[in-house]
């Protein structure tokens, strides 16, 4: 895939947005985002001024789509969708070793992807993409859980990029059947305090539901653990499962793989798709890497406002509220 944009934070002329959304996710994006043709060019346009003005964002991509995740997340709230454009940038760059040097052709990423851990199961009848992911399928004795990490990141950020996906947003299921307390002692206590601001900031991206299916009960207690980092209302978007008749009520039959619903005829998932679409998408990847904001400048800021566990929470956007946007 040929990448058309770049990361500097003032080019001479920005991308003109064409909306080619059919008809349904315009709907969508009316009725849940308050979105429409002169929302958001005005959006665009003061996102794009704040950028420039923004003395720690050193470099950033200000493409339309790009930028389009933030404002859709946020419901074209402006100052909202620049405070967690904010918090991506300096999340990406405080945790490397997480969300950069992303490459659909580095061995551990094939591997996984061979071993269909993370699965596209198409669109449902709201518009919504349903993910589904087998924890048995990750290799505990082969990976470890930064290339969990790195692995859904990199699907998620290309997910991310589908405008389709930006609209109606992403119903995940995980699928706990046959995990081992391995899987789940992965989630050691220093890192769930960092992946807190992950799940509640860096992914711009639109989780509706999130369903856990069989979880071990061995497993309840870290999951509780988990819990006190995620924020209360992402916590109501959490449904648990204990039996695939409870999943299948609630999802339905018309993606689930038969597995899960007995039925006689396997329905077409769209992981192939997507992952011709990673594998296409290395050069975007690789781009995101060089968008940079000064993280040491807004250290200072977070040590006096108080953070988040992690050590990321609050960002600088209230201190350029009140930068003129022409």
């Amino acid at each position: 895939m040929t990448v058309t944009f770049g990361v500097d934070k003032c080019p001479d002329k920005f991308d003109e947005y064409r909306c080619t959304l059919p008809e349904h996710y315009r709907k969508l994006a009316a009725e849940q985002l308050r979105e429409d043709d002169l929302i958001r060019k005005q959006a665009l346009d003061q996102m794009r001024q704040w950028i420039a003005k923004h003395p720690y964002i050193r470099r950033c991509r200000t493409d339309s789509v790009f930028l389009l995740r933030f404002l859709r997340q946020r419901k074209f709230s402006i100052p909202k969708a620049c405070e967690m454009l904010e918090r991506y940038l300096a999340l990406r760059q405080s945790f490397p070793h997480w969300f950069q040097g992303l490459d659909p052709y580095e061995k551990n990423m094939v591997a996984l992807g061979d071993e269909e851990v993370f699965h596209v199961l198409g669109f449902d009848a709201k518009g919504q993409i349903v993910i589904l992911i087998k924890s048995r399928n990750f290799r505990v004795d082969k990976y470890d859980l930064v290339d969990l990490i790195r692995y859904l990141h990199m699907n998620m950020e290309i997910l991310s990029s589908d405008e389709l996906v930006q609209v109606a947003g992403v119903v995940l299921v995980v699928d706990c059947y046959e995990a081992t307390m391995a899987h789940f002692t992965l989630f050691r206590l220093s890192e769930m305090r960092n992946i807190g601001p992950y799940i509640n900031h860096l992914l711009p991206i639109r989780c509706r539901e999130i369903h856990v299916i069989r979880l071990p009960k061995v497993a309840a207690s870290i999951v509780d653990l988990l819990f006190a980092y995620v924020s209360p209302k992402l916590k109501h978007r959490f449904f648990f499962h204990k039996t695939l008749n409870e999943v299948v009520s609630h999802l339905g039959k018309t993606l689930l793989p038969t597995e899960y619903t007995n039925e006689d005829v396997e329905p077409k998932a769209l992981t192939p798709v997507y992952g011709k679409r990673i594998l296409e998408s290395r050069d975007e990847l690789k781009m995101l890497d060089e968008m940079e904001i000064d993280v040491a400048k807004f250290s200072s800021v977070w040590s006096k406002t108080g953070c988040a566990p992690g050590g990321i929470d609050a960002g600088m956007v209230g201190s350029f509220r009140k930068l003129d946007i022409d």
